[in-house]
């Protein structure tokens, strides 16, 4: 009997404490305000963050299909509250990587003529990327990012170039060089910036 009264009082103290949270977030209306409440509220383990739903296909994402700014939902531990909506434009890539602190300019160069030969013959892409790149990913699929998420001068080299080319990006400071096929056109979608804080 006392257990199970100890379970009551626990859920009971836990909705409370939640139905406080989502009172506090009424007053957050702007990113400014999100800002401060997490700066006040770090035992909450409060975050701002901005998410592109339409870049994924999970569970989280589908619940931020047509929100707005204002709404607010829940899940066992979080309370989520979209503090405002804007569209970005999103990329999708796949990449080779050739690390310049092994390898000189030259053999960059000779490694890149290669690779890009190989392709316009009709190797695939992901076939090349798991042969020649120096990074862990398995076939180069970057996936999607919106804009912002990448270096400059990566990011601007994508913008600049269409669905089905295949380029080079040099990050010359960070001795970083890449062998890029652009692998969709761009797309507009909506940018979700949300605060999460933990309820329980």
């Amino acid at each position: 009997m006392i257990k199970i009264f100890t379970v009551i009082t626990f859920l009971f103290g836990s909705v409370i404490f939640a139905q406080n949270i989502k009172e506090q977030l009424k007053q957050v209306v702007t990113i400014e305000d999100a800002r401060n409440f997490v700066l006040e509220n770090q035992n909450l383990e409060a975050q701002l963050m901005n998410i592109v739903p339409g870049m994924y296909a999970d569970e989280f994402s589908a619940k931020l299909s047509n929100v707005k700014p204002g709404d607010a939902f829940s899940d066992i531990d979080f309370v989520y509250k979209i503090i405002s909506v804007k569209n970005v434009q999103v990329f999708r890539v796949s990449y080779i990587y050739l690390d310049g602190s092994k390898l000189s300019l030259k053999e960059i160069e000779k490694s890149r003529t290669k690779i890009i030969e190989e392709y316009n013959r009709g190797s695939s892409f992901a076939i090349l990327a798991k042969k020649y790149t120096m990074d862990s990913s398995p076939d180069g699929d970057l996936g999607w990012f919106s804009e912002g998420m990448m270096i400059p001068d990566f990011e601007n080299a994508v913008k600049n170039h269409k669905q089905n080319e295949i380029f080079k990006v040099d990050v010359a400071d960070k001795k970083w060089y890449y062998i890029v096929l652009k692998t969709f056109e761009d797309k507009e979608l909506e940018e979700l910036s949300v605060l999460k804080v933990r309820t329980s």
